[in-house]
């Protein structure tokens, strides 16, 4: 299921797959690469829209049962409710996730995007969380510059991973700014060249499920962890 969110201005699609936001645009112009299928050596995957990566970011190297980025992203979710300009999904956790919910609100208002995370621990295990979003913003990749700082592009395949809970930067003639509202510690800058794509990611700790130290959050039995960001677009 897709709905879609509107104002005079900016335009927004959202798939109950995965909560996928598939488009995102501002005066008829991409602000996120469009989510497509990419070839990749042997296998299809996809590339653009803004997804979730829940409950981790990046590989999981301590509990060994998560894909990469986690699953979220890769189930259908409910629409619980929705209108005009917002929207909101929920998703049952599954395996060592059994019991906790994961609901996400999306929010457009002029040419913000809000979206905040919400995880209930509704078991009576402690969980490890380690969440963030994965934005692909449309971008011609000549000089990039985030924060006025000129980025070494041969770095990005690899991710740079910068200490923060903002970011500005220009692609695509587009001045964005992200603000990490509530649980946002680390960005991750990312691309593989696919596609007119660069990725500014806002995240919680980023890989901290790279080892037992990567210092990720543990929910505990009826606690609430929750995470929201702010883009916004000045063109």
């Amino acid at each position: 299921m897709k709905i879609t969110l509107e104002n005079s201005i900016s335009h927004v699609e959202i798939n109950s797959s995965g909560a996928y936001i598939d488009t995102f645009e501002v005066k008829g112009k991409s602000i996120f690469f469009p989510k497509v299928m990419v070839k990749i050596e042997d296998q299809l995957k996809v590339r653009g829209g803004m997804h979730l990566c829940a409950p981790n970011f990046g590989e999981d190297k301590i509990l060994y049962s998560l894909e990469n980025h986690g699953f979220a992203r890769d189930l259908n979710w409910q629409f619980i409710d929705y209108g005009e300009d917002f929207a909101k999904l929920s998703l049952d956790g599954i395996g060592l996730y059994e019991g906790i919910k994961f609901i996400i609100d999306y929010k457009l208002s002029h040419t913000n995007l809000f979206a905040k995370l919400l995880i209930e621990n509704n078991s009576n295990k402690q969980v490890l969380l380690a969440p963030g979003f994965h934005p692909y913003f449309y971008a011609e990749h000549k000089a990039i510059f985030i924060n006025n700082k000129k980025i070494d592009k041969n770095q990005l395949p690899n991710s740079i991973i910068d200490n923060s809970f903002k970011e500005s930067f220009v692609t695509n003639g587009n001045k964005i700014f992200i603000e990490g509202l509530k649980n946002i510690n680390e960005f991750v800058f990312w691309s593989d060249f696919k596609g007119d794509y660069l990725c500014v990611e806002p995240t919680y700790k980023s890989i901290a499920f790279k080892d037992d130290n990567g210092g990720a959050y543990r929910l505990k039995p009826g606690k609430k962890f929750e995470q929201s960001i702010n883009i916004k677009v000045t063109l």
